[in-house]
Protein backbone atom coordinates (compact mmCIF):
# COMPACT_ATOMS: atom_id res chain seq x y z
CA UNK A 1 0.00 0.00 0.00
CA UNK A 2 1.87 3.19 -1.38
CA UNK A 3 1.57 6.98 0.61
CA UNK A 4 -0.53 9.17 -0.47
CA UNK A 5 0.58 12.59 0.88
CA UNK A 6 -1.85 15.11 -1.65
CA UNK A 7 -5.26 12.89 0.35
CA UNK A 8 -6.50 14.51 3.07
CA UNK A 9 -9.37 12.63 4.88
CA UNK A 10 -10.60 14.73 7.74
CA UNK A 11 -13.34 13.72 10.68
CA UNK A 12 -15.48 16.11 12.59
CA UNK A 13 -17.79 14.65 15.63
CA UNK A 14 -20.61 17.77 16.53
CA UNK A 15 -23.49 17.51 18.68
CA UNK A 16 -25.94 21.11 18.97
CA UNK A 17 -24.00 23.55 17.99
CA UNK A 18 -24.11 24.82 14.45
CA UNK A 19 -22.60 27.96 14.42
CA UNK A 20 -19.46 26.58 16.08
CA UNK A 21 -19.10 23.59 13.53
CA UNK A 22 -19.84 25.82 10.59
CA UNK A 23 -16.84 27.95 11.65
CA UNK A 24 -14.66 25.43 12.28
CA UNK A 25 -15.47 23.90 9.08
CA UNK A 26 -15.21 27.51 7.42
CA UNK A 27 -11.65 28.15 8.58
CA UNK A 28 -10.71 24.13 7.93
CA UNK A 29 -11.56 24.83 4.00
CA UNK A 30 -9.64 27.79 3.95
CA UNK A 31 -6.81 26.49 5.32
CA UNK A 32 -6.38 23.90 3.38
CA UNK A 33 -4.06 24.42 -0.33
CA UNK A 34 -5.72 23.56 -3.31
CA UNK A 35 -3.17 20.98 -4.46
CA UNK A 36 -4.54 18.85 -1.31
CA UNK A 37 -7.22 16.42 -2.20
CA UNK A 38 -9.24 17.00 1.21
CA UNK A 39 -13.08 15.24 1.87
CA UNK A 40 -14.62 15.75 5.13
CA UNK A 41 -16.67 14.14 6.96
CA UNK A 42 -18.87 15.10 10.23
CA UNK A 43 -20.31 12.86 12.06
CA UNK A 44 -23.38 14.36 13.91
CA UNK A 45 -24.41 12.46 17.08
CA UNK A 46 -28.62 13.58 16.83
CA UNK A 47 -28.09 17.08 17.10
CA UNK A 48 -31.70 18.46 17.17
CA UNK A 49 -30.86 22.58 16.65
CA UNK A 50 -30.95 22.12 12.49
CA UNK A 51 -26.64 21.39 12.17
CA UNK A 52 -26.68 18.95 9.83
CA UNK A 53 -29.32 21.07 7.80
CA UNK A 54 -26.86 24.23 7.83
CA UNK A 55 -24.04 22.43 7.19
CA UNK A 56 -25.40 20.46 4.06
CA UNK A 57 -26.66 23.50 2.12
CA UNK A 58 -23.17 25.97 2.98
CA UNK A 59 -21.16 22.72 2.35
CA UNK A 60 -22.66 19.90 0.11
CA UNK A 61 -19.36 18.49 -0.53
CA UNK A 62 -18.94 17.50 3.45
CA UNK A 63 -20.60 14.06 3.87
CA UNK A 64 -22.79 13.70 7.13
CA UNK A 65 -22.65 10.35 9.28
CA UNK A 66 -26.11 10.49 11.32
CA UNK A 67 -25.25 8.93 14.40
CA UNK A 68 -28.09 7.66 17.09
CA UNK A 69 -27.42 10.47 19.72
CA UNK A 70 -25.83 7.88 22.39
CA UNK A 71 -22.33 8.02 20.66
CA UNK A 72 -20.32 10.37 22.43
CA UNK A 73 -16.43 11.03 21.21
CA UNK A 74 -15.34 7.55 21.91
CA UNK A 75 -18.51 6.02 19.99
CA UNK A 76 -17.70 8.74 17.09
CA UNK A 77 -13.82 7.38 17.32
CA UNK A 78 -15.19 3.29 16.97
CA UNK A 79 -17.37 4.87 13.79
CA UNK A 80 -14.49 6.23 12.23
CA UNK A 81 -12.50 3.29 12.39
CA UNK A 82 -16.01 0.90 10.77
CA UNK A 83 -15.59 4.01 8.64
CA UNK A 84 -11.83 3.44 7.39
CA UNK A 85 -12.42 -0.01 7.23
CA UNK A 86 -14.13 0.47 3.92
CA UNK A 87 -11.80 2.65 1.30
CA UNK A 88 -14.36 2.46 -1.26
CA UNK A 89 -17.50 4.15 0.77
CA UNK A 90 -15.29 6.85 1.83
CA UNK A 91 -13.98 6.95 -2.04
CA UNK A 92 -10.17 6.81 -1.03
CA UNK A 93 -7.83 6.30 -3.75
CA UNK A 94 -7.36 2.55 -4.18
CA UNK A 95 -4.12 1.08 -2.97
CA UNK A 96 -3.05 4.54 -0.93
CA UNK A 97 -2.89 4.63 2.67
CA UNK A 98 -4.02 8.81 3.45
CA UNK A 99 -3.47 10.38 6.31
CA UNK A 100 -6.50 10.90 8.34
CA UNK A 101 -7.57 13.76 11.00
CA UNK A 102 -9.90 14.07 13.70
CA UNK A 103 -10.87 17.69 14.99
CA UNK A 104 -12.91 18.90 17.53
CA UNK A 105 -15.36 21.87 16.10
CA UNK A 106 -14.24 24.22 19.02
CA UNK A 107 -10.81 24.67 18.42
CA UNK A 108 -8.69 27.01 16.30
CA UNK A 109 -5.34 26.96 14.74
CA UNK A 110 -2.87 29.44 15.57
CA UNK A 111 -1.38 31.37 12.56
CA UNK A 112 0.74 29.24 10.45
CA UNK A 113 0.20 25.92 12.99
CA UNK A 114 -2.12 24.13 10.98
CA UNK A 115 -0.12 24.66 7.53
CA UNK A 116 2.94 23.70 9.10
CA UNK A 117 1.13 20.46 10.51
CA UNK A 118 0.72 19.50 6.96
CA UNK A 119 3.92 20.59 5.74
CA UNK A 120 5.30 17.56 8.71
CA UNK A 121 2.89 14.92 7.67
CA UNK A 122 3.90 15.50 3.94
CA UNK A 123 7.98 15.54 4.69
CA UNK A 124 9.49 12.52 3.13
CA UNK A 125 11.78 12.04 6.58
CA UNK A 126 9.03 12.42 9.15
CA UNK A 127 9.66 10.35 12.17
CA UNK A 128 6.28 9.54 13.73
CA UNK A 129 3.03 7.77 12.89
CA UNK A 130 0.39 9.99 15.16
CA UNK A 131 0.98 14.00 14.87
CA UNK A 132 -0.81 15.52 18.00
CA UNK A 133 -1.63 19.17 18.65
CA UNK A 134 0.27 20.97 21.94
CA UNK A 135 -2.48 23.31 23.45
CA UNK A 136 -1.24 27.15 23.52
CA UNK A 137 -2.48 27.59 26.89
CA UNK A 138 -2.05 24.46 28.88
CA UNK A 139 0.90 21.05 29.12
CA UNK A 140 2.32 19.93 25.90
CA UNK A 141 2.30 16.44 26.37
CA UNK A 142 1.24 13.78 28.95
CA UNK A 143 1.93 10.35 29.88
CA UNK A 144 0.48 7.65 31.44
CA UNK A 145 2.52 5.22 33.93
CA UNK A 146 1.09 2.19 34.26
CA UNK A 147 3.54 1.14 37.36
CA UNK A 148 1.58 3.87 39.14
CA UNK A 149 -1.68 4.68 37.12
CA UNK A 150 -1.18 8.46 37.38
CA UNK A 151 -1.57 10.96 34.16
CA UNK A 152 1.50 12.70 33.93
CA UNK A 153 1.60 16.40 32.46
CA UNK A 154 4.82 17.96 31.08
CA UNK A 155 5.79 21.02 30.46
CA UNK A 156 7.47 20.69 27.17
CA UNK A 157 6.57 19.10 23.63
CA UNK A 158 7.68 15.22 22.22
CA UNK A 159 6.83 11.87 22.58
CA UNK A 160 4.45 9.97 24.24
CA UNK A 161 2.67 7.08 24.83
CA UNK A 162 -0.41 8.67 24.68
CA UNK A 163 -2.16 11.86 22.93
CA UNK A 164 -5.23 14.12 22.61
CA UNK A 165 -7.09 13.62 19.15
CA UNK A 166 -8.89 17.40 19.12
CA UNK A 167 -6.86 17.78 15.75
CA UNK A 168 -4.61 14.25 15.14
CA UNK A 169 -2.92 13.27 12.46
CA UNK A 170 -2.42 9.44 11.80
CA UNK A 171 -2.61 6.94 8.59
CA UNK A 172 -5.41 4.78 7.38
CA UNK A 173 -3.70 2.27 8.35
CA UNK A 174 -2.58 3.48 11.54
CA UNK A 175 -6.10 4.24 12.72
CA UNK A 176 -7.04 0.40 12.00
CA UNK A 177 -4.99 -1.18 14.57
CA UNK A 178 -5.99 1.03 17.38
CA UNK A 179 -8.78 -0.59 19.98
CA UNK A 180 -12.25 -0.07 19.73
CA UNK A 181 -13.35 2.44 22.78
CA UNK A 182 -15.29 0.28 25.12
CA UNK A 183 -18.94 1.57 26.07
CA UNK A 184 -17.50 2.51 29.34
CA UNK A 185 -15.78 5.44 28.51
CA UNK A 186 -18.07 7.59 26.50
CA UNK A 187 -16.09 11.16 26.00
CA UNK A 188 -13.38 12.11 28.00
CA UNK A 189 -10.62 9.50 28.03
CA UNK A 190 -11.41 7.66 24.87
CA UNK A 191 -8.93 9.55 22.78
CA UNK A 192 -6.18 8.26 25.51
CA UNK A 193 -7.77 4.94 25.50
CA UNK A 194 -7.74 5.28 21.12
CA UNK A 195 -3.72 6.70 21.35
CA UNK A 196 -2.37 4.73 23.93
CA UNK A 197 -3.94 1.13 22.58
CA UNK A 198 -1.74 2.13 19.36
CA UNK A 199 1.33 3.58 21.22
CA UNK A 200 1.54 -0.03 23.11
CA UNK A 201 1.87 -1.57 19.37
CA UNK A 202 4.54 0.39 18.96
CA UNK A 203 3.16 3.23 17.27
CA UNK A 204 5.46 6.65 17.70
CA UNK A 205 3.65 9.59 18.92
CA UNK A 206 4.04 13.32 18.99
CA UNK A 207 3.91 16.89 20.01
CA UNK A 208 6.07 19.42 18.31
CA UNK A 209 5.29 23.20 19.21
CA UNK A 210 4.94 24.50 15.80
CA UNK A 211 1.26 22.57 15.89
CA UNK A 212 -0.81 24.31 18.19
CA UNK A 213 -4.16 24.61 18.89
CA UNK A 214 -6.56 26.84 20.89
CA UNK A 215 -9.75 25.74 23.12
CA UNK A 216 -12.57 27.42 24.08
CA UNK A 217 -12.95 27.96 27.30
CA UNK A 218 -16.53 27.88 26.82
CA UNK A 219 -17.05 24.68 25.93
CA UNK A 220 -13.83 22.66 27.41
CA UNK A 221 -14.54 21.68 30.86
CA UNK A 222 -11.86 21.45 33.54
CA UNK A 223 -11.16 18.57 36.09
CA UNK A 224 -11.20 18.29 39.72
CA UNK A 225 -12.58 19.93 42.30
CA UNK A 226 -13.13 24.12 41.62
CA UNK A 227 -13.12 24.97 45.41
CA UNK A 228 -13.06 23.54 49.24
CA UNK A 229 -16.48 24.91 49.80
CA UNK A 230 -19.33 22.05 49.92
CA UNK A 231 -20.98 23.43 47.09
CA UNK A 232 -17.88 23.13 45.20
CA UNK A 233 -17.56 19.83 46.70
CA UNK A 234 -21.24 18.68 45.43
CA UNK A 235 -20.39 19.92 42.08
CA UNK A 236 -17.69 18.08 41.73
CA UNK A 237 -19.44 14.48 43.36
CA UNK A 238 -21.87 15.29 40.22
CA UNK A 239 -19.22 16.26 37.89
CA UNK A 240 -18.01 12.17 38.75
CA UNK A 241 -21.09 10.88 37.91
CA UNK A 242 -21.56 12.55 34.91
CA UNK A 243 -20.59 10.72 31.70
CA UNK A 244 -20.42 14.54 29.91
CA UNK A 245 -17.84 15.13 32.61
CA UNK A 246 -13.93 14.91 32.46
CA UNK A 247 -14.39 13.77 35.70
CA UNK A 248 -16.84 10.70 34.77
CA UNK A 249 -15.19 7.91 36.96
CA UNK A 250 -16.35 5.39 35.17
CA UNK A 251 -14.02 6.64 32.58
CA UNK A 252 -11.06 6.17 34.45
CA UNK A 253 -12.00 3.00 36.13
CA UNK A 254 -12.11 0.92 32.65
CA UNK A 255 -9.07 2.92 31.62
CA UNK A 256 -7.74 1.50 34.44
CA UNK A 257 -8.35 -1.77 34.66
CA UNK A 258 -7.34 -2.12 31.16
CA UNK A 259 -4.07 -0.59 31.05
CA UNK A 260 -2.71 0.46 34.76
CA UNK A 261 -0.04 -2.38 36.30
CA UNK A 262 0.33 -0.87 39.34
CA UNK A 263 0.99 -3.55 42.47
CA UNK A 264 -2.99 -2.54 44.02
CA UNK A 265 -4.79 -2.18 41.46
CA UNK A 266 -7.87 -4.40 42.72
CA UNK A 267 -7.89 -2.56 45.61
CA UNK A 268 -7.62 0.75 43.62
CA UNK A 269 -10.46 0.07 41.58
CA UNK A 270 -12.44 -1.34 44.35
CA UNK A 271 -11.85 1.88 46.26
CA UNK A 272 -13.21 3.91 43.16
CA UNK A 273 -16.32 1.66 42.11
CA UNK A 274 -17.22 2.33 46.19
CA UNK A 275 -16.63 6.14 45.33
CA UNK A 276 -18.86 6.22 42.37
CA UNK A 277 -21.34 4.53 44.16
CA UNK A 278 -21.29 7.16 47.26
CA UNK A 279 -21.78 10.16 45.19
CA UNK A 280 -24.47 8.76 42.86
CA UNK A 281 -26.31 8.59 46.37
CA UNK A 282 -25.59 11.61 47.79
CA UNK A 283 -25.85 13.67 44.37
CA UNK A 284 -28.83 11.66 43.56
CA UNK A 285 -27.80 11.95 40.10
CA UNK A 286 -29.76 9.99 37.35
CA UNK A 287 -28.41 9.06 34.06
CA UNK A 288 -29.08 6.56 30.65
CA UNK A 289 -27.33 3.47 32.14
CA UNK A 290 -23.87 3.91 30.45
CA UNK A 291 -24.15 0.28 28.76
CA UNK A 292 -27.07 1.64 26.73
CA UNK A 293 -24.49 4.31 25.37
CA UNK A 294 -22.56 3.35 22.31
CA UNK A 295 -24.43 0.17 21.64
Amino acid sequence: MRNCPNQLVVFVPCFNRKDITSRFLASIFSLVPKSLSMSVHLLDDGSTDGTSDLISSNWPNVRIHQLDGSQFWGGSLNTIQHLLANPFFLQIVPGTDPWVMIANDDISFPLGSFEYALKMIDAVNFNFDILAPALVDGWGRVSFDASTGRFIEHSSCGSSNLAVTMATFMRRSTWLQAEPIPKGIPHYLSDYWFTHSLSRKGFFITTIPEFKVITRSDTTRSSGPSGSGIFSRYDYWRRCVDPRSPDYLPSYIVFMQRFSSEPYKFWVLLLLRIKYFCFRILTGYRHEFIAALQA
